[in-house]
């Protein structure tokens, strides 16, 4: 009896025509929690993916990560799933904490050459979708961060044409704002003396008139290096005014030092093409 038994389940495919489909629902229960888990999962690691901008992160990366967590540790913690402030400031807080405990009393930004990288590459438009996010007040005046923004001159236009509700975010006129970072004539005079001495070959560098004729002396010097405002324009400036000079006179016979004429010439021409760059019709 037994053996036929058997022989008759062998031959009709084994237990499945006597269980029929509740085995696979037995099995599909027991993953289901862990499916739609992993589910949940995904969709949040996605979410945060699409609402993070900032960082290249990987949606399987994060669902991995999330994987380890329970609903429960998750439900409290403030993530940047959505397109709003406050999980990203409950977020710096909780930052601001953990330096707190290994005692940083808090957190400087330095924001500066922001027309260099290759994406932007000068374009006032990438600029500003860049930096305009940061111009907000409720980030400014965070407490235990300080934000120093070193932005491109061709930014202020775009910032006086901006509306009302821009300024009112952004409040400039409680954010110490100093629109033109100017040097002195007599800082660039020793900027560009220090460049000198870092550049000469030994201790017995010449002195930065020692370039000049004695026509274009310290005074007429510290003057011009005035009206160029910053280093950038200086070390340009300079740039152009050896290369004039360079090219005017042979190897067969050179001169050493750079004449008033020239000197005036160059600065003139750079004065001009500095000013069109600043109303933003000419390349700086």
């Amino acid at each position: 009896m037994t053996l036929a038994v058997v022989t008759l389940i062998a031959a009709t495919g084994g237990w499945d025509w006597l269980l029929g489909p509740w085995p696979y629902l037995g099995v599909a229960a027991g993953w289901a929690p862990r499916l739609w888990r992993l589910i949940k999962a995904h969709w949040l690691a996605w979410k945060l993916v699409r609402n993070t901008r900032v960082l290249n992160h990987s949606t399987h990366f994060l669902r991995k990560i999330l994987s380890h967590w329970t609903a429960g540790q998750l439900v409290g913690q403030p993530l940047p799933s959505e397109q709003r402030s406050d999980d990203r400031y409950e977020l710096l807080a909780k930052v601001q904490s953990v330096l707190r405990a290994l005692r940083f009393g808090g957190i400087v930004v330095l924001v500066d050459r922001v027309d260099e990288p290759y994406l932007i590459n000068g374009s006032t438009q990438l600029m500003r979708a860049l930096v305009w996010p940061m111009l907000d007040n409720k980030l400014l005046k965070h407490p235990g961060v300080g934000i120093k923004l070193l932005l491109p001159s061709g930014l202020e236009r775009l910032i006086d044409r901006e509306d009302r509700e821009f300024h009112q975010r952004a409040r400039l006129d409680k954010q110490n704002l100093i629109r033109s970072l100017d040097w002195t004539g007599q800082s660039l005079y020793d900027v560009a003396a220090a460049r000198g001495r870092a550049c000469a070959a030994d201790e017995a560098s010449p002195t930065l008139t020692a370039l000049f004729e004695p026509d274009v002396d310290r005074r007429r010097l510290i003057d011009a290096f005035e009206t160029l405002r910053v280093p950038r324009n200086l070390f340009k400036f300079m740039y152009r005014l050896f290369t004039t000079h360079c090219n005017a006179h042979t190897d067969e016979s050179p001169v050493w030092q750079i004449s008033g004429e020239t000197f005036q010439a160059v600065l003139a021409l750079y004065r001009r093409d500095q000013d069109a760059f600043d109303r933003g019709v000419g390349a700086g």
